[in-house]
């Protein structure tokens, strides 16, 4: 097994990225990454050696990436914005054999002295430039547990969680992702989520990198955008609920599909584009989970988004095996991560009920009658049998497109408000410049930035 061989599966001159600088062809792309896995494998790497990659996303990352998983390696990824120390932490756990980095990422190499560098662009001293070779070795083939992707995130200590993406799981993920963004062979797609960019390549969707910072989706370079979608006549695109409530009318009326996920998806978004807009709901250890079809939204819906019911999330996905336990949504299936690297977070984070692992995803939830999913927020946000995502949606309702947030009894607004919830336990209401939301998607409350 070997997840790269489906990209190699009939190659066609079809352009599979186009990035700011340059575009490349499903063929083109097939060729580089079996001659980059010659390249890496002929400067004496094996099967299942670490190797670092920090690279801006553009298609020499890919290119990277996926010659790398061709020669059977394991792929670490850090996030540099997490700081010197997390950095520290992640390469003394797992020390790399090798490291793939633009110009500008090799100024860690110097610092943390990594092994076998090499450098895309100009020439760099002490350094090999990536250059792929003419050879065409096939996949490296791997076990299905076999470790693809390494990343990390924060544990309840401050120190990094691995999250192991083997072969096995980034096929099913791919497999459950590509039936919920109904990926078409031919069609052309705004990439602004860049995990999602592995899924288009399998399915042969074209790719076009949105011309924008993606560190900084809430922040969005609307008219580059807006340029890229004339110029490739793109229809659909993935996109954090942070990103798509910073666009103009004129890029929902150009679009004919638009899934959105990686934080609360309220109403107010969803009807910027009736029938377009469909909501996914899913994590890093887990996705899918389900999903929400622009039709769903009816008006005794939004009648129970009132009354505080939650946000609806749709059907779990047939995949999942989702329970509610204590509030708390718990999933299983082949696209759930099973464990986190070395056990560690594995007892904050996994369960097993009838002999099966599940993931607990920290968020809130509740099943209704016809099997639909209601989001309630984070599991940590209960207030007096309240969670904050069934006073947020109530407000949204009330006042739409109105940022606020709530958390253990407060109210958080950018601007006063006439606030009508009865119900709700609004102790005390907070206006602050600006509500905090997190640094991945700008999409999600971060309630350790809310003052006190």
């Amino acid at each position: 097994m070997n997840l790269v061989s489906k990209i190699h599966q009939n190659p066609t001159d079809q352009v599979a990225i186009i990035d700011a600088k340059e575009s490349i062809t499903f063929r083109q792309l097939s060729q580089r990454i079996a001659g980059g896995a010659a390249l890496l494998q002929k400067s004496g790497l094996k099967k299942g050696d670490p190797i670092l990659l920090l690279h801006p996303i553009s298609i020499p990352l890919y290119e990277l990436l996926l010659s790398s998983l061709h020669a059977g390696l394991t792929v670490i990824l850090v996030d540099p914005a997490k700081g010197a120390k997390f950095l520290k932490h992640c390469l003394e756990w797992i020390p790399p054999k090798a490291f793939l980095g633009s110009p500008k990422a090799q100024l860690l190499r110097l610092k943390h002295q990594l092994p076998k560098p090499f450098h895309t662009g100009s020439w760099l001293p002490f350094t090999k430039k990536w250059q792929p070779l003419p050879d065409s070795p096939p996949p490296t083939k791997v076990p299905p547990n076999h470790p693809a992707l390494i990343t990390f995130t924060s544990g309840s200590t401050g120190l990094p969680k691995g999250i192991v993406r083997t072969h096995e799981f980034l096929l099913a993920q791919d497999q459950t992702i590509g039936q919920s963004l109904n990926l078409q062979p031919g069609q052309t797609d705004l990439v602004t989520l860049p995990v999602f960019l592995l899924t288009n390549l399998s399915h042969q969707v074209t790719s076009v990198i949105a011309n924008t910072d993606l560190s900084k989706p809430g922040t969005p370079q609307t008219e580059n955008i807006l340029q890229q979608i004339e110029k490739y006549d793109i229809t659909r695109t993935t996109a954090a609920p942070g990103f798509l409530n910073n666009m103009p009318t004129s890029f929902f009326d150009r679009m004919t599909e638009i899934y959105t996920g990686g934080g609360p998806v309220f109403p107010d978004l969803l009807q910027q584009a009736t029938e377009k807009i469909h909501a996914v709901y899913g994590s890093s250890e887990a996705e899918p989970v389900s999903h929400l079809s622009p039709d769903s939204l009816t008006p005794e819906l939004e009648e129970k988004i009132a009354s505080g019911h939650g946000l609806p999330a749709g059907k779990p996905i047939p995949e999942i095996d989702l329970r509610i336990i204590k509030n708390e949504i718990l999933v299983s299936g082949p696209n759930v991560l099973q464990g986190y690297l070395d056990g560690r977070g594995d007892s904050e984070n996994k369960t097993t009920i009838d002999g099966k692992v599940f993931h607990r995803t920290g968020d809130a939830g509740q099943l209704d009658n016809d099997g639909n999913l209601w989001l309630l927020g984070r599991l940590d946000g209960e207030h007096q049998n309240y969670f904050p995502l069934q006073i947020e949606a109530a407000l949204r309702q009330q006042h739409p497109n109105t940022p606020c947030a709530f958390w253990k009894g407060t109210l958080y607004l950018q601007s006063p408000l006439e606030i009508d919830l009865p119900w709700a336990p609004i102790e005390k209401i907070q206006v602050i410049s600006k509500i905090p939301t997190d640094s991945r998607h700008n999409s999600k409350l971060d309630p350790s930035k809310l003052p006190t």
